[in-house]
C-alpha cells in the first residue's frame, strides 16, 4: 500500500511537533520547513485537529501543537484517520467479486499492515 501525500504530510507535521515537546508552531512555519503550500497544510492540520491529534489556537501568537503526548499517538490511528478509503483494490467494482477469494487475502494483508503501525507511536519515530 502506498500512503497518499496527504497522509505523508500529516505524519511529517506530527513528527515536527513531537520533536519539540510543548512547542506551538504556525502553519506558515511548518509549511516553509516542509516546502509545501500553506493552504494544503492548513487542510491537513484541520483534519488532524478534527481527529484529535493536534490542538489549534487562533489569532496572534496562535498555531498548532500536539493535543496529547507523542507516546499516546499511534501511527496506525493517524493513517486510518487520513486514509479512510484505504482499499488496496476496489473489488466491489469487479465482475468476478462474487466468486473471488482475493478480497479476503487483501483484508488480512491490511490488518497486518495496521497491526504493525499500531505498535508504533509518534514518540517511537522521533
Amino acid at each position: 500500500m502506498q500512503l497518499s501525500r496527504h497522509t505523508d504530510l500529516a505524519i511529517r507535521l506530527l513528527v515536527q511537533l513531537a520533536a519539540e515537546p510543548g512547542a506551538q508552531m504556525t502553519i506558515a512555519q511548518v509549511a516553509q520547513d516542509q516546502a509545501v503550500p500553506q493552504p494544503y497544510l492548513m487542510k491537513i492540520a484541520n483534519a488532524l485537529a478534527h481527529a484529535g491529534f493536534i490542538a489549534t489556537t487562533r489569532g496572534r501568537g496562535g498555531g498548532v501543537s500536539l493535543a496529547r503526548p507523542a507516546a499516546e499517538i499511534r501511527i496506525g490511528d493517524v493513517v486510518r484517520a487520513m486514509e479512510p478509503q484505504s482499499e488496496i483494490v476496489r473489488c466491489s467494482e469487479c465482475l468476478l467479486a462474487p466468486r473471488c477469494k482475493l478480497p479476503r487475502h487483501l483484508g488480512r494483508a491490511m490488518q497486518a499492515f495496521y497491526r504493525v503501525l499500531d505498535e508504533q507511536t509518534l514518540e517511537d519515530v522521533i
